[in-house]
């Protein structure tokens, strides 16, 4: 099979030869331009011969002029939908569309992109959360134009040559974890949101990146989605097999990403060989449970491609 043809299969349920297998990492490159950003990302696919280019999404969103971080409840009022003309939007659809010309048709494009709340806390700060909770008229209104803006960009990426989006979410994060979102909040300020951008996205591959530790995957089963992608190796978090019980979606995990850097091999062979055992042949995609530190040396992610080729030989 051919990356595509292997991605394919293995999102829809097919008979795959082997699970598709990529990692990302940051390349910390929003102040590059697009094109160059996209050699980057295309040299780590090729040194590893990921089955998927995972791009990242470094360009961050743009806050209205003058405003650095949200100090008021009027703050918010001054959110407007924007065009897609935007430097973050213009660089990464180019990164997009460069790396679409260099690889080819038979490569899977993936881009990543994060739920409007966490957009906006990732410029204002994550200290601003409880500012946006409790004035939520002035943070609907914001959540609404960052919403209409991501539903825009949507459309460009399709345009763009893009095959899916690994969309990062963490409204499934319960309290009292870090950053633990309660019932009403996920259901005001994030839910209603998320599922617009997911309808928007229709048409390209729906990662759902259920992102964070001690997460509720009940709050998200019904997203619309093709795959599941969990940190499924971390303390409260439901694994493999457990998620195997409560979908029957396409998985994407099984690789510890915060321990991956300091693995033994044999202790790395053994944990993927155990995923694969959770998780099937079929409907699953091995990868870190979320981006892996970019220090992770060669031999590491060597390990990793090999194993995944030895995968082929497993049954069904």
């Amino acid at each position: 099979m051919n990356k595509r043809e292997r991605f394919v299969a293995a999102v829809n349920g097919g008979d795959v030869d082997r699970p598709p297998c990529t990692v990302w990492v940051h390349f910390a490159s929003d102040y590059l331009a697009g094109d160059e950003a996209a050699r980057r990302h295309a040299a780590f696919v090729r040194a590893y011969d990921w089955d998927i280019c995972k791009v990242m999404h470094d360009y961050r969103y743009p806050l209205p002029p003058g405003l650095e971080t949200l100090e008021s409840p009027g703050d918010m009022l001054r959110f407007e939908k924007m065009p897609v003309t935007s430097r973050c939007y213009v660089e990464q659809l180019k990164l997009i569309r460069t790396l679409r010309a260099d690889f080819g048709p038979d490569m899977p494009i993936v881009d990543t992109f994060f739920d409007p709340f966490q957009q906006v806390l990732r410029k204002v700060g994550f200290s601003k959360a409880q500012l946006i909770y409790g004035n939520p008229r002035e943070a609907l209104h914001m959540l609404d134009a960052v919403t209409e803006t991501a539903c825009g960009y949507m459309h460009e990426l399709k345009q763009a040559g893009c095959d899916g989006v690994l969309y990062s979410i963490n409204g499934a994060i319960a309290p009292p974890g870090d950053r633990g979102i309660g019932d009403a909040a996920f259901k005001t300020f994030l839910r209603p949101f998320d599922l617009r951008v997911l309808e928007a996205m229709q048409g390209m591959v729906r990662i759902l990146h259920v992102h964070g530790t001690h997460i509720d995957m009940q709050r998200v089963l019904d997203y619309p989605c093709e795959v599941f992608s969990v940190s499924d190796r971390l303390a409260g978090n439901p694994s493999l097999a457990e998620l195997r019980k409560l979908t029957g979606k396409c998985l994407m995990g099984g690789i510890n990403e915060q321990k991956v850097h300091e693995r033994s091999l044999p202790g790395l062979r053994e944990e993927m060989r155990d995923a694969l055992k959770q998780a099937g042949k079929r409907k699953f995609i091995i990868a870190p449970g979320c981006t892996s530190a970019p220090q992770t040396p060669e031999h590491i992610w060597r390990c990793v491609r090999e194993t995944s080729r030895a995968f082929a030989s497993a049954k069904p």
